[in-house]
Formats: structure tokens, sequence, C-alpha cells
């Protein structure tokens, strides 16, 4: 399936890993470049430590700046509320089964980590107009669906374990950068507290509405062609709910007729689906127009307006056998404000916005990605590795 198509997107962030294997033998073992000079990287998202681990990897001096107390960005997961840890934003893995292979350099793997497919018998149920119907996943989302989980991990975990351990001394957390002079030879960056940092390259993997709510100015002022993009991107909110129940009652996936419009999308679905576990847990995922509902709410009028909309699905089963629920508002989320670039954004803008700035100011994540494709751990994996290759050129 297309990934303008929704439950691709329901993936928030997600790529895929090789199934029988995710260890690597390759350790933090690095390989001295003929490039020299420092880098700073700001944010340690996915992109910002997939470039920290592939610039050890070629012997760079670099520094991570996290606005932040930890690091993962939008990988967040909490191992509080069930037996398995819950994703709060990456999700799903829907990529090419050589990304992971690419970011580590790792050509081999120990079978650490189990991936959970979907099978025939799982359902897809659409309601509308009072009737719900279900339908064989494969029939509802197409043959060729090929989404897996991570069963008792997250993508958070898997950074966690094989990314962050050898580039960790290089993060420095609560560092919020509010400006980047690029003017001189070197780079000049400015933390909240006024502190200076230096290096001869930077690259920014900041979520998109920080650069949009111009939380960090630049000197001198970006191109009008980068600037023109950050301002016109459409960028879409989002919200993960996850609620326990004494009894499972629901399919893999519930879908409403405005499960994906252009202006944007929504489903539920078995968050506890593959896992070793007697827990029953519903996920809800959405972005954009249909996020608003649960997030323009309290927290009391959310959970009965979520519980009130599965009472008319499943006949009031969900009241009954409500346990608790836990919410992961991305809107609200401190240096982050969203959930990704919109599905309906014109591919030419991704390509402004990952664009070098006199091959000083580099730019990599989930929107820059030079490609039709955003909003993904792949896509900000792939953006880092780009944007390494290119510093790395004589």
């Amino acid at each position: 399936m297309d990934r303008r198509e929704f439950i691709k997107m329901c993936g928030l962030l997600g790529i895929s890993v090789p199934l029988t294997s995710c260890k690597s033998d390759s350790g933090s073992n690095s390989t001295p470049s003929n490039s020299s000079g420092s880098v700073l990287i700001i944010g340690a998202g996915a992109a910002g430590l997939a470039a920290g681990y592939l610039l050890n990897q070629n012997g760079i001096s670099f520094q991570i700046l996290e606005a932040s107390s930890t690091y993962g960005g939008r990988m967040k997961r909490t191992t509080t509320f069930a037996d398995f840890p819950i994703p709060l934003g990456a999700e799903w893995l829907h990529a090419s089964e050589n990304e992971l292979t690419k970011v580590l350099k790792a050509s081999s793997w120990e079978n650490s980590i189990e991936l959970q497919g979907y099978k025939s018998q799982d359902r897809v149920g659409y309601f509308e107009n009072g009737t719900l119907n279900l339908s064989p996943i494969f029939d509802a989302f197409g043959s060729d669906f090929e989404d897996k989980k991570f069963i008792n991990c997250t993508w958070f975990d898997f950074f966690e374990e094989y990314v962050a351990p050898s580039i960790q001394s290089q993060i420095t957390f609560n560092t919020q950068v509010v400006s980047i002079d690029y003017t001189g030879d070197k780079v000049i960056v400015t933390d909240h507290n006024g502190s200076l940092y230096e290096a001869d390259k930077v690259i920014v993997t900041v979520p998109l509405k920080i650069l949009q709510n111009e939380v960090i100015s630049f000197s001198p002022s970006l191109p009008y062609s980068k600037l023109n993009a950050i301002q016109k991107a459409p960028i879409w909110g989002g919200i993960k709910v996850f609620i326990r129940f004494a009894e499972r009652f629901y399919p893999t996936y519930l879908t409403f007729p405005d499960s994906e419009t252009s202006a944007g999308q929504r489903a539920y679905f078995d968050a506890a689906h593959g896992q070793d576990t007697s827990f029953n847990v519903l996920g809800l995922f959405a972005v954009g127009q249909q996020a608003r509902q649960y997030q323009l709410v309290s927290q009391e009028a959310q959970l009965e307006y979520i519980l009130n909309e599965l009472n008319q699905v499943f006949d009031g089963k969900a009241s009954q056998n409500y346990i608790n629920h836990v919410v992961q508002n991305w809107d609200d989320e401190p240096y982050i404000h969203s959930a990704y670039l919109a599905d309906i954004a014109p591919s030419s803008i991704s390509s402004a916005l990952s664009s070098t700035i006199d091959h000083k100011l580099y730019f990599a994540g989930d929107s820059y990605t030079q490609e039709e494709d955003w909003g993904a751990v792949h896509n900000a994996t792939q953006s880092a590795r780009r944007v390494v290759e290119e510093i790395l050129k004589p």
C-alpha cells in the first residue's frame, strides 16, 4: 500500500528490521575519515542519534545538543501501563528490511528482537451509520499489507540498546538551542542559558514545527526558498491514546468514514497484537483535523468522548470493561508540538527543507527527506545517512 494510505501512516514513525536478527556485531568500531572538523547535532531523536552514530563510525568529532532530559523524541514509550512496552510514538514497521543494517553498518545480527506481522484471520472493522462491518485484514488493506510490530520492545528500545550506548557520552541534555550563527568560518550555536558552542558544521534535526514557530533564529537568515517551505509546510498535530479493558471485544483495527481524508486520519487498533500478554489494550491513533476532537476537551471529557464513541460501536462494552488509559498528545509535548509533515504536503517542500546551506548547515529528520516520502523513522535515518555522506565528501 502507498504511504499516503492511512494504515501505513498509522506508524507515525516506524521502519522495518531484519526478521531473523537485531543485534550488530560491529559494535562502535569506527573507520577514520579523511574529513576534518567538528559537527554539532541539534536534537537527539531518530535522525540526531543516527547521525551521531554514523559520525562516530567514521571517526568524526561531534556533540549532540538535546532540549529535553532524554533522547528518542517521537519514539517515546512507556513501560508502566502494561506488561509490555507501549510505543507512544513510533509503532509499526513498514519500510525496507535493510534500513537498520544501513544505519548500524552491520552485516550480521543476533536474533534478539521478535517481530509480528498480521494474519489472514485478523479483522478490520468499519463503522458507519450505526453498522459495524468486519473484513479480513488483507481484503481491507490489500494483499501487500506487510506492517509488523515489535514484540515486547519498541523503536525506542532498539535505539537505546544498539545506537545510544556508543554515543550517549556525547549528548548534552536540557540544552535548548535558540540561535545558530553561520556567518563566519565556524558555526556558533547559542543555547537558552547563553552558553556558546562552536563547530565546523551543524546538523539541524529538530521537528519541523520548531522551525515553523521560529524557536531557533538563524544568522544570516535562512534562504527564501527554505523559509518559504518552512512557513508553508502543512504540519499535522497528533494524539495517541491507549485504553486497557477487562476483555477484548474489538477487532484488530476499527475504522470510520473519516479514517483517511486530506485533513487527517484516525483509527483504533489492537495495541496488544502479537504480544505475549493477558492485557487487553486498544490504541487510538489520530492526526490532523481528526485529532482535534480528542485534543480540544478536558481529560475527563476526553475519556468520556472516547468511551461513548466505542460504546456506540460495541453496545456499551467499552464502559463496562474500562480499567485505565494513557494519553500522549504530541501537540503538547515540549520541544516537539506536532506529529509530522502532513501527507498532503507537496514533495517540493520536503526537498526544499532538506537543502544544505553553505556546506555548513545541514538538515536531517523525518520531514527533511529530499523524496516523496516522509514522517517515519526510516525517513529520518535515511536523511541522517544522506547528510553524513555529504559531510564526509572531500
